[in-house]
């Protein structure tokens, strides 16, 4: 029986690793997962033996408040790496914890596979070194990773990005609402307390700025997993026109317009063709060091993709109640850049279109387990990627 160990940070990494777990046992019932999870980990069976909620931090000072909680999850983390119980681990994005991890994994000679890549590309490549002597194989989701890794020496795959799976397209681009056409506007504040906190008072002052100027426009509050209610309550006067939903991403497909964090879900509605307004607000100390630290000039993922503006972005001071609604009803109120929005937002997918997604990494992950070395990984693995893959140098090196 082979055991892996799976670790993630947030919510979405954790969802899209679920779905590896839930394909891996399937094709290996006696394998068995250990993770650093929530949820969607437990459901897809893994054994979640280290609860996430305690340890989703985001920003420099609110990482630095949970240090005594990181470094004990660290040790005992550290621990059953060198235990000699472990055939593979999966790290998945979360680099602050996850590359301590990797280094600790490769020293105890335990293969690693390193899903879904920390945002190197945007801050931090100075890690390439370190992470081409830990990783042995890196999945990647976006397609500009690929050569990234290649030319730092790190044997990669891309794999297509998993949301395509979760995430369906309209036929066409969507079309702006008339005035006193009823829609619906998504609201998403954030997958982390701290995120909520800071964004929901902003959206929802938003959202009654936008129904003021659209009668018939409703809204969603979509609330993450880690999210209780009782964190994101909606004031009475507006329980009318606001409700809340834990199944937000499956109603963007009927949704006019979202009001988004950024991150994951800004990914999600524009694969969803719905046009979107980004905000984001974090502590100042961590917004000054980010703007020093962050060599790329969106926030953003469907900016960062295309690598131009489609969607705005309201950072920081600029996240207003005020400025939100505005640029919400200026999208709203030009047909023309509505569908032109949408349509561009759709395009996305394409760009975003792999082979294989959860499965492959399911397959790649079993072969790992039982011994089977990077290189000889990427020679063989058939379809879309012979080719890319081997015989180009770093991709099919083993020396990492």
């Amino acid at each position: 029986m082979k055991t892996v160990l799976v670790t993630c940070g947030e919510t979405s990494g954790e969802h899209h690793a679920s779905r590896v777990v839930s394909e891996l046992q399937r094709r290996d019932p006696s394998c068995r997962v250990i993770a650093l999870g929530g949820r969607d980990l437990a459901e897809a069976g893994a054994d979640v033996a280290f609860p996430m909620e305690r340890f989703a931090f985001m920003g420099f000072l609110e990482v630095l408040s949970g240090l005594p909680r990181v470094l004990s999850l660290e040790r005992k983390l550290k621990n059953l790496l060198k235990s000699g119980n472990i055939d593979l681990f999966i790290p998945v994005d979360y680099p602050g914890l996850n590359l301590r991890l990797a280094r600790c994994a490769h020293g105890a000679g335990v293969p690693v596979l390193y899903f879904i890549s920390p945002q190197v590309w945007a801050w931090g490549a100075w890690r390439l070194g370190s992470m081409r002597r830990v990783i042995d194989l890196m999945a990647v989701i976006l397609p500009f990773e690929e050569k990234l890794y290649r030319d730092a020496g790190i044997p990669v795959v891309f794999t297509g990005h998993p949301l395509l799976d979760e995430v369906p397209a309209p036929r066409e681009p969507k079309r702006a609402p008339g005035r006193d056409e009823a829609f619906t506007v998504m609201l998403f504040p954030g997958s982390r307390r701290q995120e909520v906190g800071r964004l929901l008072p902003v959206f929802l002052e938003a959202a009654r700025m936008i129904k003021a100027r659209f009668p018939a426009a409703m809204f969603k509050l979509g609330l993450a997993p880690l999210i209780d209610e009782s964190s994101a309550s909606i004031p009475p006067s507006m329980n009318g026109f606001v409700s809340v939903t834990r199944r937000g991403i499956e109603e963007l497909s009927g949704a006019a317009l979202t009001l988004a964090v950024s991150g994951t879900v800004t990914l999600q509605s524009a694969i969803s063709g719905t046009p979107t307004v980004v905000s984001y607000r974090t502590s100042r100390f961590t917004y000054l060091l980010g703007k020093r630290l962050v060599s790329i000039p969106w926030i953003a993922m469907p900016n960062v993709l295309a690598e131009r503006k489609i969607v705005p972005e309201l950072i920081q001071g600029k996240a207003t109640p005020e400025r939100i609604a505005r640029e919400a009803e200026t999208i709203l109120g030009d047909g023309e850049r509505y569908t032109e929005m949408s349509g561009e937002l759709l395009k996305l997918r394409e760009t975003l279109t792999g082979p294989g997604g959860a499965d492959l990494v399911a397959g790649i992950a079993i072969r790992m387990a039982n011994g089977e070395s990077a290189g000889r990984i990427l020679e063989t693995v058939s379809g879309p990627l012979q080719g890319s893959l081997t015989g180009h140098g770093p991709a099919a090196s083993t020396d990492v």
